[in-house]
């Protein structure tokens, strides 16, 4: 939390996700599902997430009361100052440049189960601390991987949804054994789950993606030579495939591996098939050539 000084005494505002109750959390999710639909304002949002936190509601003698003074200066004062509390509230989301930007760093899961009906799903945890604790397995990672690099393209609403509620399926399994819960068609379960909900965890997944997307080192497995943050095609990579390909190279199955494993192996993988490459006399920019790895990556996994 972040205390903000007012004339005669302060407030507490939440920082960051951790600070909200699960509560807050869903309405939040429900103001970002409301403000990226267009159906919000920044300004709108941030004062209703205000009004939510702090549980501030004017009385109805308070507004009588100014209704009588007819104080229209004061009243705007009084909304000039509220609104620039609520500007304070940039844990969320940030505009930048006309551009709304949402918050994706989570330290923990913000939904730890999902309950249809009588029934209660637990989901997979991804906690960070100065490492990161997650029982996402390569295979759980990689189909929703691909499945989410499905949704940066353009696809009919009714698809968009599938596509969501099918990884919720997978972070949040009926069953235990992968395969039996893939076929189980539990992703149609999801359907009866909060939209504000599935909306924060497709936040908190996107958040895991763009973990390691920035990583010092795992990231470098989803840059090409055209990479750029801005492009529209942000990812690069088939999961699916080089889990496949992992798996022929004895490095281990997909279903079993831990997710940190996972990338640690890519890196190998990767590390050895530029090493056996230059061995054999490829010269480095031929190599990037061939492959579409950048000729810097090269460089550094060499």
């Amino acid at each position: 939390m972040k205390s903000i000084q007012l004339k005669k005494s302060s407030i507490e505002l939440p920082d960051c996700w951790e600070d909200l109750s699960f509560r807050e959390k869903i309405f939040t999710f429900d103001i970002l599902n409301k403000l990226f639909s267009g159906f919000l304002t920044p300004e709108i949002a941030r004062l209703k997430m205000l009004v939510e936190y702090t549980g501030y509601r004017p009385s109805w003698i308070q507004l009588f009361r100014e209704a009588l003074k007819n104080d229209s200066q004061q009243r705007e004062i009084i909304h000039l100052n509220l609104l620039k509390l609520s500007e304070e509230l940039n844990f969320a989301f940030t505009v930048e440049e006309n551009r709304i930007i949402p918050n994706h760093q989570f330290k923990k899961s913000p939904v730890a189960y999902l309950k249809i009906g009588r029934n209660r799903y637990w989901g997979r945890r991804f906690d960070i601390d100065l490492i990161v604790r997650t029982d996402i397995t390569a295979r759980e990672f990689s189909d929703c991987f691909d499945i989410f690099a499905s949704l940066q393209g353009e696809l009919p609403e009714e698809d968009q949804y599938d596509c969501i509620n099918q990884i919720c399926a997978i972070l949040f399994p009926k069953h235990a054994d992968y395969n039996t819960n893939l076929i189980s068609g539990h992703q149609l379960q999801m359907r009866r789950v909060n939209p504000s909900i599935k909306f924060g965890i497709m936040l908190w997944f996107t958040g895991i993606v763009k973990y390691y997307q920035k990583h010092p080192v795992y990231g470098l497995l989803f840059r090409s030579e055209n990479y750029s943050e801005d492009s529209g095609n942000k990812i690069h990579l088939g999961m699916n495939e080089i889990a496949i390909t992992l798996q022929k190279e004895g490095y281990g199955t997909p279903e079993t591996m831990k997710l940190n494993d996972y990338f640690d192996c890519q890196i190998k993988y990767l590390k050895d098939m530029i090493h056996r490459a230059l061995a054999e006399g490829v010269k480095p920019e031929k190599l990037s050539e061939k492959s579409g790895i950048p000729l810097l990556t090269i460089q550094k996994l060499s």
